[in-house]
């Protein structure tokens, strides 16, 4: 039997392998770094500085594995907080649960994420490697994600848009402060039908803007990491109504404002704290939209700790962000 370190360690290997077969290069548009933009906020802004808000959950895994109270606190805290933070809707980027194949990490992110449903708080959920791969993009199975995490759990939600292939990949549809928003969420290790299927949700709402979610799209610098290239070229390039992407997978933070030409920018996001004390000490993120300035302010906050501001200013910024594609 394979240790749980040894296999943690055969996993990493695999996704940095398959990080390096998916990574294409791309040529024609210029990507600004964001290092701390603006001012870094010390405490979670005034409510009335902003319109709306979406809570962003990324990389769970080793609460659902050895830290249930940290899920619970971060869902909790959505539920309680919901009305005076104005916020309208979570979302997680993937690596819910360590381990697909041990039912104990689904059955805590189940109740964790059950919070949710319980206060009729409406979310999404993308697919990470390690919801559903042994070794990186290898052998890649989604039964388990689908069983807990299928289309028919959202069936009730009323932001829930469609589903590929049994929540393989969906997107919801987000009230933000009377302004619809299409959260398009993505699958790990994207095949040809995933692409195409994307393509045709982004070319069937034109004048809806979107937000990508998806669990790996750029690394600590900035660049782009494992199919993050294929998903610009493909989806975020061609697409004019797509705003900003979103994902987690690598430990750290980065955020670019990538100039598209014609006044389009698009903001692009990596938050991840899997790596700091007990997988992350609850650390979420807050994108919050003041959509008369064309605004996004970003702040991250522990619900655990009642701190914010893990990775410094590159946690708690503002960035140009026009809801109207």
């Amino acid at each position: 039997m394979i240790s749980p370190y040894r296999r943690r360690a055969l996993r990493a290997a695999a996704v940095m392998l398959s990080s390096a077969l998916f990574c294409l290069p791309v040529t024609g548009a210029a990507a600004q770094p964001v290092d701390g933009v603006g001012a870094a906020h010390a405490e979670l802004p005034d409510p009335s500085g902003y319109d709306a808000a979406i809570v962003w959950l990324p990389d769970t895994q080793y609460y659902s594995e050895s830290y249930p109270g940290h899920f619970n606190a971060q869902t909790r805290w959505i539920v309680d907080n919901a009305d005076t933070r104005k916020l309208v809707y979570a979302t997680h980027t993937g690596d819910i649960v360590d381990d697909h194949l041990v039912d104990r990490q689904w059955q805590n992110a189940s109740s964790s994420m059950g919070v949710l449903e319980a206060a009729g708080f409406p979310y999404g959920v993308a697919a990470g490697n390690h919801d559903v791969a042994l070794f990186g993009a290898i052998f890649v199975d989604y039964r388990y994600f689908q069983r807990h995490f299928g289309a028919d759990r959202f069936a009730g939600s009323p932001v829930y848009g469609e589903s590929y292939q049994n929540n393989r990949q969906h997107y919801d549809l987000v009230d933000v402060a009377g302004t619809e928003v299409l959260v398009l969420h993505l699958a790990w290790a994207m095949r040809t039908g995933d692409f195409d299927w994307a393509a045709q949700v982004l070319t069937a709402h034109p004048n809806t803007p979107v937000i990508i979610a998806v669990h790996e799209y750029i690394d600590t610098n900035g660049a782009y990491s494992g199919q993050g290239g294929q998903i610009f070229t493909r989806l975020v390039q061609p697409h004019d109504n797509v705003v900003a992407v979103i994902a987690g997978h690598i430990h750290g933070t980065a955020t670019n404002v990538k100039d598209l030409g014609g006044g389009r920018q698009v903001v692009e996001m990596l938050a991840d704290y899997q790596s700091g004390p007990e997988g992350g000490s609850a650390y979420l993120r807050l994108l919050q939209f003041d959509l008369d300035q064309n605004k996004l302010i970003v702040d991250t906050y522990s619900p655990s700790l009642d701190e914010s501001n893990y990775f410094g200013d590159k946690d708690d910024f503002t960035v140009n962000l026009d809801l109207t594609p």
